[in-house]
């Protein structure tokens, strides 16, 4: 290798996220790969991004048309106007990792800028306007010793720049003396986001693990705050009939609010904790209301007595459910049992189509979209599996040969 191709490796090994590295006879590197589809996959040694025409059919092998990324562990987020792919690494106890992508003009994948540190890490994340917001609990303001904080990132998705916002207070929040940790957010289109509160007694300092709540003494009510954009506190929607509206693993705390295509929001609680009365159910806030209506949906009466960890939106009033594969959930329970709820009919079906639960050691983000979920799954091997909602009947898609895992499906736009 020459001078200039051992300048031109090391600029490309550089990067904050790279393109496949030269080769070390001719210094070749895959072509780039075009097409709206994008593939998160880790490989035996890397985690690599690739671009596809469609993921509901073929194979593709993870030795071509990909990008390597110089880390692994990426969840990947991707938003649709602007149309741009985040990347987090959530690091445990140490600040995450932020990159960003978008489609050229050519249609092929961009870097958008050099990427960026998030100082407080985060449990939870998700979109509002022309923003990716992660949050974290147990926060310490400054100049105090209570770990009842709350500290909000905004990362600029047309710039994929981030703004660490000053510590929300959350003692006392609902008025019962409680602390609280936000779980997801959801765009209210209004200039508000909705985020859920897992409300609970402040953290034990010399408890082990990062979850930021500590003891539950309300376990038989929900809480769901509205913010605006400069984390002023427009309300909270609170009720009796379900639990908390967060799943549980280890110390994230994942989203189960989601919205509509008619824009009602339906507010989900998979019953994590083992103190509740409530089951597992939904309940609703109208499209545009300051309070939860009527509706109530015991999901757990049709489910075989499962608890649920995660809710994804379909299309309509369709979402698919991820659910412990235990009847006791636990923060380190497997959850590989999947259903899908039309919740204005307020009826359920198990998935079929997908590999037997037991037989499933991966999974990752799935995308909506045209009606449908492509969902991936690994099992014998890493594949993409597409989910018609009506029927909850699933047909197996795209396989990455090569792969260990397929960690995420998104679609990006360059118009």
């Amino acid at each position: 290798m020459n001078t200039k191709q051992l300048l031109l490796c090391g600029l490309i090994s550089g990067m904050a996220l790279a393109v496949a590295s030269c080769d070390k006879d001719n210094n070749n590197t895959p072509p780039a790969g075009k097409g709206s589809f994008v593939l998160s996959v880790t490989g035996e040694s890397a985690e690599y991004l690739m671009q596809v025409d469609d993921p509901g059919s073929g194979e593709v092998s993870i030795g071509n048309n990909n990008q390597q990324l110089e880390q692994s562990g990426y969840t990947w987020i991707f938003n649709s106007n602007p149309s741009v792919a985040v990347g987090l690494i959530y690091q445990q106890g140490d600040p995450g990792i932020g990159l960003g992508y978008r489609l050229s003009p050519d249609a092929t994948l961009e870097a958008i800028g050099a990427g960026f540190q998030i100082p407080s890490r985060f449990t939870s994340y998700g979109f509002f306007g022309d923003y990716a917001i992660t949050s974290v609990g147990g926060q310490t303001p400054a100049g105090t010793t209570a770990t009842d904080g709350v500290t909000f990132n905004f990362i600029d998705l047309k710039k994929l720049s981030l703004e660490t916002k000053p510590v929300v207070r959350t003692q006392n929040i609902a008025g019962n003396g409680e602390q609280a940790t936000f779980s997801g957010i959801v765009d209210m289109g209004n200039g508000e986001f909705l985020t859920g509160m897992v409300l609970s007694q402040p953290r034990d300092p010399n408890a082990t693990g990062g979850a930021s709540s500590g003891i539950v003494t309300y376990p038989d009510s929900v809480w769901v705050a509205a913010y605006d954009a400069s984390l002023n506190l427009k309300r909270i929607y609170r009720d009796g009939r379900i639990s908390y509206s967060s799943g549980r693993f280890r110390s994230q705390y994942y989203a189960q609010i989601g919205k509509a295509d008619d824009g009602n929001v339906y507010v989900f609680s998979g019953s994590f904790e083992s103190t509740t009365k409530h089951p597992c159910g939904a309940l609703r806030i109208p499209n545009g209301g300051t309070a939860f209506d009527d509706y109530y949906f015991d999901i757990e009466a049709l489910t075989e007595e499962l608890h649920f960890r995660k809710v994804w939106h379909i299309t309509g009033n369709y979402f698919l459910l991820e659910f412990y594969n235990d009847k006791e959930p636990s923060a380190l329970g497997a959850a590989t049992k999947y259903g899908v709820v039309n919740m204005s009919a307020k009826s359920f079906k198990w998935v079929t189509g997908i590999p037997a639960y037991d037989q499933i050691t991966g999974t990752g983000l799935p995308m909506a979209y045209g009606g449908q979920l492509y969902f991936p799954i690994t099992a014998a091997d890493p594949a993409i599996y597409v989910i018609d909602p009506a029927s909850a009947s699933a047909t197996k898609g795209m396989t990455v040969t090569g792969a260990t895992n397929i960690n995420a499906v998104g679609r990006l736009t360059n118009g």
